[in-house]
This record gives C-alpha cells, structure tokens and sequence, in this order.
C-alpha cells in the first residue's frame, strides 16, 4: 500500500496470505468460504473458520497498528467474510493501473513526453516479483498473472518511448534485463534490433536477429513473425524507419476488456 502509515512489523504466515487476498480484492466482499478456499485450496482444516478469524483480528490489529489515525479499514462483510477499504491511490496496483493508463492514452495522441512521464513513474512502483515469498493459492496466482502481464505491458509502451525520443542507449540498457525474463516475446527482439540499429551498431543488431531466429526455432519449432524478419531485411539494406512495425504501435485498449472479464472493475 501507498501508506501514510507508520512502520511497524507486517504480517507473518497465514496472516500474510490473507492481507494479499484481501489487497487483490480491494473494496470488495470476500465471503468466508471463498477466503477459507485461498488459504487453503487443498484440504480444509476442521478449524478453518475459527483459524480465519484469529488471521483477521491480526490484520485488523496490525492496520489500526499501522493507521496514522485510529481507524480500520478490515471490514466485517454482511453475511460473513471481510472487505479491505482502500482509497483509490493508496494501493499501488491501482495507481500503477491509473498510471498506465494516462501514459497509453498520451501515446494513443502522440505526446512522447508525457506518456514517458506517466509510465516511468508506472513501472518504479515495481520494486520487485509481486507477492514474493508468500504462498499462493492458485487464484491468487492467476491473480498475480494478470498483474505480471500488466506490468511488461507498461515496460513496453515505455520502451517506446525510449525509441521515440531517440533514447537508443538506455533502451538497450532496459531491455536486456527484461528479454531474460522473456525470451519469446518477439516485441523486446524487434526493439532491441532497431535500439541497436539506430545506435549506429548494425552488426550486433543482426546478431539479435540471428540468435532470436535460433531461439525460437529451438524451443518453438516455428520461424519468427514477418514483422521481425521484415525488421530483419530492411536493417540488412540499411533502411529502418521506426514507423512500420507492430512492436512500436500504442497497444488498444485491450487490457481494459481483460481487466472487466478479470473482475477488476469491480474490485477498484
């Protein structure tokens, strides 16, 4: 969370699990039975429900703790369950998301600067893997999924930014961290071609070329897309445009489909 809260000892164990499952599920009704699901998806233990409640009264002490005023925003549900309330901009995945989406829709009307501006402060929020070192339930997994691809989303449209602004350079510097992460997303090999190619090094930019060819042969058994083959013969003949290519379009807004079929809407 974007706090305004005092530093105190976070949550531990179960408690943990259930402070995440609640923060997925922001100003939303969790019922007891599908809480008691995510903390434990294989067998449920004859004390689930009393052992759920003993997790809540921690995280409800913890956030009172933790509030710069005496309030709780762990919520008893009507019916049973909880709700976690959070405003808008103090959780990160929502001012990520919000973030986002500026910077798409300044890259949508043709303002670099801004969308560079919006997405930067987008992707610093990450500070490393989402819930790392807490298990997961398999649903807070695919939730997590989501989040991830949201993430290398926001990575993208700023490395177009970078090529836009002639930030040739430091997006070489960005995107080798994040191919490794990646390697079969054809977008971060088309970009880091043409970063190459208009930095002026041609010939390593053809030996990304060589080597995504290899790469995805070998683990996929198919030949890369015309789009980057095309990349391929027009840095061969010494004439590369940046306009053209699919990797270097401002995405639709196909996230915001995924994100009302993912149930998020609702949930921030």
């Amino acid at each position: 969370m974007d706090d305004g809260i005092r530093r105190t000892m976070a949550p531990k164990g179960m408690t943990t699990t259930l402070f995440v499952a609640l923060l997925l599920r922001a100003n939303q009704a969790v019922d007891s039975a599908s809480l008691v699901t995510l903390l434990w998806p294989g067998t449920r233990p004859p004390s689930a429900d009393a052992n759920l409640r003993q997790y809540a009264s921690r995280l409800r002490t913890y956030l009172q703790e933790s509030a710069s005023q005496d309030a709780s925003r762990l919520r008893s549900a009507r019916g049973g369950g909880y709700l976690l309330e959070l405003d808008r901009d103090e959780l990160d995945l929502t001012v990520f998301d919000d973030l986002t989406t500026l910077g798409r829709e300044a890259l949508e009307s043709g303002d670099v600067h801004t969308a560079q501006s919006h997405l930067q402060a987008a992707v610093d929020l990450w500070k490393g893997p989402m819930c790392q070192g807490t298990v997961l339930a398999p649903e807070l997994e695919v939730d997590v999924l989501y989040w991830d691809e949201l993430r290398l989303s926001a990575q993208l449209m700023l490395l177009q930014t970078r090529l836009r602004l002639g930030e040739y350079h430091l997006a070489i510097a960005e995107i080798r961290p994040i191919l490794a992460g990646n390697p079969l997303c054809e977008e971060l090999w088309g970009m880091l071609m043409l970063a190459f190619y208009r930095s002026h090094r041609r010939g390593e930019a053809l030996e990304v070329f060589r080597t995504a060819h290899r790469r995805f042969v070998r683990d996929l058994g198919i030949e890369p897309t015309p789009d980057l083959k095309r990349l391929h013969q027009a840095i061969l003949a010494g004439d590369c445009p940046l306009d053209g290519f699919a990797w270097l379009t401002p995405p639709m807004r196909e996230n915001q489909c995924a994100k009302a079929s993912h149930g998020l809407g609702s949930r921030f």
